[in-house]
């Protein structure tokens, strides 16, 4: 018998399954209360809070914006979202790589939930509770360059070229939108790329920040 399986269900007068929701009370024993009575004795009382717990059970469909899109981290990201999206495999020298999420917390680990005679049982981390896949993300962001991330991703260099070559015809569609330029918090050798900026005061650069976010929800329904 495996000792992983893909989900599980809790068995228990505090936990309740419902077609939409997960509802669970969780008991916590918090610091005791002491009393110091007129004698110099001292009395302690147990304290315990019951905390009621509701988690939806379906995932919504989840935005991600990145501020820096078009950075190294930013289009390294992305890639590594699209790559395993469409399950690209990619050679290097002799060597053929599959996409995966290999080192995530969430998607690649485990976690013991117990023992069946003596066997430990571990799920995956992402199945302790619904969570949204990266998978699923909508990926937006801004950035003080206007590059796409195909010519982000070349710049950046950190994918191996045959999975750069394969990643382009995504990642070029996928373009920063213009992005708060405030040389004290950036890098001065960033100055030269600032060709995607917006124009303005403070107030209507913040003002602009937030459409985008509001325009980018309106995209995703």
């Amino acid at each position: 018998m495996s000792n992983l399986f893909d989900s599980f269900r809790v068995v228990s007068d505090r936990v309740k399954y419902t077609d939409g929701e997960i509802l669970s009370t969780y008991s916590y024993d918090g610091s005791p209360q002491v009393q110091v009575k007129p004698d110099g004795s001292i009395t302690v009382e147990p304290t315990k809070v019951e905390y009621q717990f509701k988690t939806v059970r379906k995932v919504n469909k989840t935005g991600m914006l990145l501020v820096g899109l078009g950075g190294n981290n930013g289009s390294t990201v992305t890639g590594s979202i699209i790559a395993n999206r469409l399950g690209l495999v990619w050679k290097k020298r002799s060597t053929e790589f599959k996409s995966n999420y290999f080192g995530s917390l969430t998607q690649a680990s485990t976690v013991r939930i117990g023992t069946n005679n003596g066997q430990d049982i571990f799920v995956p981390f992402c199945s302790v509770l619904p969570m949204v896949a990266p998978n699923d993300l909508v990926i937006g962001g801004w950035d003080i360059n206007k590059a796409n991330l195909a010519e982000a991703m070349a710049r950046a260099d950190v994918f191996d070229s045959d999975l750069q070559r394969q990643l382009v015809p995504h990642m070029e569609k996928i373009v920063p939108m213009p992005s708060i330029y405030e040389p004290d918090f950036i890098a001065a050798n960033q100055e030269e790329r600032a060709n995607n900026v917006i124009a303005g005061t403070k107030q209507e650069a913040l003002d602009k920040i937030r459409k985008d976010i509001r325009d980018f929800k309106i995209t995703m329904v």
